[in-house]
């Protein structure tokens, strides 16, 4: 009888605090674990020794996401989960075109897990009855509003409503 090994997780943005907080404690647990992350920190290399993947990926374009996406299809055969991370923080202020700040913050924290989502879509399922996780990080903001960050709370709270919206489309097999 074969040892079955077990599938790995995806960190998006999984260079730097909570996403390498995030794939550490998964690496601690023996989960085998691929991290996106954009900018090369040193912490990538000690990721990198302790046995994760680690892609290099830029979430501002379509054709960046769908070619990290490739990557992953290419380099494993399922995921267990997908940690939906990587986020940016860009407040409204003189200076920047509001346009640029509202397309960024929905680019990051909705673009990017929705064409991942549906991307990866195949890697969960197919491994029984809510065997796979997807989970978003989205912030108290949501509820509150914000001042300062308003395009950044308006996409936080597009990404808890699609949070919703996947978790009807891929239940029972996928939790999200």
């Amino acid at each position: 009888m074969g040892t079955q090994h077990p599938l790995p997780i995806l960190v998006t943005g999984g260079g730097r605090r909570i996403g390498l907080a995030i794939a550490w404690h998964f690496i601690n647990q023996k989960q085998p674990v691929i991290v996106s992350y954009r900018t090369h920190y040193p912490a990538i290399d000690g990721l990198t020794k302790a046995g994760a993947l680690c892609i290099q990926a830029d979430f501002s374009t379509n054709e960046g996401i769908l070619t990290f996406a490739d990557t992953v299809k290419e380099r494993a055969s399922g995921l267990r989960a997908i940690v939906h991370n990587a986020s940016a923080w860009m407040a409204e202020k003189p200076g920047t075109p509001l346009s640029d700040v509202l397309a960024c913050m929905m680019q990051i924290h909705v673009n990017t897990p929705y064409l991942l989502n549906h991307a990866l879509e195949g890697m969960l399922r197919g491994h029984g009855h809510a065997a796979a996780d997807i989970i978003h990080f989205t912030d108290y903001v949501v509820e509150k509003g914000s001042d300062k960050h308003i395009a950044y709370a308006a996409s936080k709270a597009a990404l808890d409503n699609m949070t919703r919206s996947f978790a009807r489309k891929l239940a029972p097999e996928v939790k999200v």
